[in-house]
């Protein structure tokens, strides 16, 4: 028991100061929704990797002094006597602090707290609907930057303006530089179903009763009882496309985007099949400098069919750990911000396509970060970031209509309604999901985000029970 509690310590320990280094504090729920599926994400596997070999050390050492313990404490194999290290609360002592930091940093105490409030979000919640549509139809690009936020553009900060190219490139754009991210946010699945769905991402593993096979059970359909941007656009006759670099079953993100009106859904194991070469491909994904070579293909495609059509995009050289490609010419540096640059030039120069094409004059395009950097003690930026002040999401915004984004605050959950009336789409009071529509000038009030921000922070927080168990019912 002495030795299960050894280990035990030092296996929370090392994880917690590991997870804390590559990713600063996370939420229960991010760790949750990113399990199903996590071994097959392309680097997920790096990651453990790397988990793996802070732990193998610590571990190592643990095993080198059981085995002499053990050897010492026998002779001629007649145990001579038991080496005890102390009265046994002491090494359980050790585990129980040790879990308790693993825990904190992961967010445990904070999420059981949460389980006591017994507010909603659903007086806030109004179900994505659409009175009217336009007389014609326009199409649809959303670009999702990994992790990019606006004060990478701040040269006081980096040196230099790491979304000089980007910003070129949107320089006749609506432009919003407030946008900001919910409490509830933080990793790619959440921000992707708060700006298409409006919705705070929980899991739903107490809304099945803690029982743990009808949680694994719903995870083949990701959150059904949402109505989300690709189920909107359905209904109005467009077709949905998706393309990222990454494979599409981590966290669930192809069973998402295949329940909610995406009729294609490409990834890594796509890439593979039709022969992108070996050094286009890091651990995490196809470059997005081909990605953007596979976008401006599939755009070109899209077009010519003359049928309204929705496309989304995600890029992945800037996710920790940064990847340099051998194509990318950006000078020297750190490998984050030589990833950004040359990942910005990669969006520039399929906007610049999109120009150039004549497409700009039927398409609205959304060009946003997908939620803030993580700042952990090991990650890139983390200097600059703790000094940047109040951060805020890149946002640009490119519509054939002229539009004006004048509305004082706003989240990741206001992109769902701006980007519907942004297409020419009629919603009640600018309002979906749990968001407000940035275009115009209207009053922030009636909706959560006109909460103190405490408030609103400890709504997001709160379990929302019977809410989620519609979400996340079949």
């Amino acid at each position: 028991m002495r030795w299960v509690l050894i280990v035990s310590t030092l296996a929370f320990a090392v994880t917690g100061i590991w997870v804390r280094y590559r990713f600063g504090a996370v939420l229960l729920d991010q760790a949750l929704l990113n399990l199903p599926g996590g071994a097959s994400e392309a680097g997920a596997g790096a990651v453990a990797v790397e988990l793996a070999a802070w732990l193998i050390a610590p571990l190592a050492l643990v095993l080198v002094i059981a085995i002499i313990v053990i050897r010492r404490g026998r002779r001629g194999g007649r145990v001579r006597g038991r080496v005890t290290f102390g009265p046994i609360w002491l090494p359980l002592l050790a585990a129980v602090v040790s879990f308790a930091g693993f825990a904190s940093i992961t967010g445990v105490p904070q999420y059981l707290y949460s389980l006591t409030d017994g507010r909603s979000i659903e007086p806030y919640y109004v179900t994505p609907s659409v009175t009217a549509g336009p007389a014609r139809p326009l199409n649809l690009i959303t670009i999702y930057l990994e992790s990019i936020e606006n004060a990478f553009g701040d040269s006081a900060l980096f040196g230099e303006d790491l979304l000089s190219e980007v910003k070129a490139a949107t320089a006749d754009w609506s432009s919003y530089p407030r946008l900001e991210q919910p409490a509830s946010s933080g990793w790619t699945m959440a921000g992707i179903v708060a700006t298409q769905c409006g919705l705070a991402l929980k899991s739903d593993l107490f809304q099945a009763g803690f029982d743990p096979n009808e949680t694994g059970e719903r995870v083949d359909s990701y959150l059904p009882g949402a109505v989300c941007l690709g189920d909107v656009l359905r209904d109005a006759g467009y077709t949905s496309t998706f393309a990222g670099g990454a494979t599409t079953e981590f966290a669930g993100k192809g069973k998402y985007l295949s329940a909610h009106g995406y009729q294609t859904v490409l990834g890594l194991d796509d890439w593979v099949r039709q022969g992108e070469p070996a050094q286009d491909i890091s651990s995490w994904g196809l470059s997005d400098e081909r990605l953007f070579d596979r976008a401006a293909a599939i755009v070109d495609d899209l077009h010519a069919r003359q049928q309204p059509f929705n496309l989304t995009l995600l890029t992945l050289d800037t996710h920790e750990p940064a990847t340099v490609h051998g194509s990318c010419n950006a000078g020297q540096g750190a490998s984050m911000a030589v990833a950004t640059k040359c990942s910005m030039r990669a969006v520039a120069g399929f906007l610049k396509h999109l120009r150039a094409a004549g497409y700009l004059k039927d398409t609205v395009v959304v060009v946003t970060g997908d939620h803030l950097k993580a700042v952990g003690d090991g990650t890139a930026f983390h200097q600059e970031l703790s000094h940047a002040g109040q951060r805020s999401i890149f946002f640009r915004l490119w519509s054939p209509r002229p539009v004006h984004l004048g509305v004082d605050r706003g989240d990741q959950f206001s992109v769902l309604p701006t980007t519907l009336e942004a297409l020419g789409f009629s919603i009640p009071d600018g309002r979906a999901g749990l968001g407000l529509s940035l275009l115009g000038t209207r009053a922030v009030r009636g909706v959560a985000l006109s909460l103190p921000s405490d408030t609103y922070r400890a709504l997001l927080a709160a379990p929302s029970r019977d809410f989620y168990a519609r979400i996340w019912a079949r």
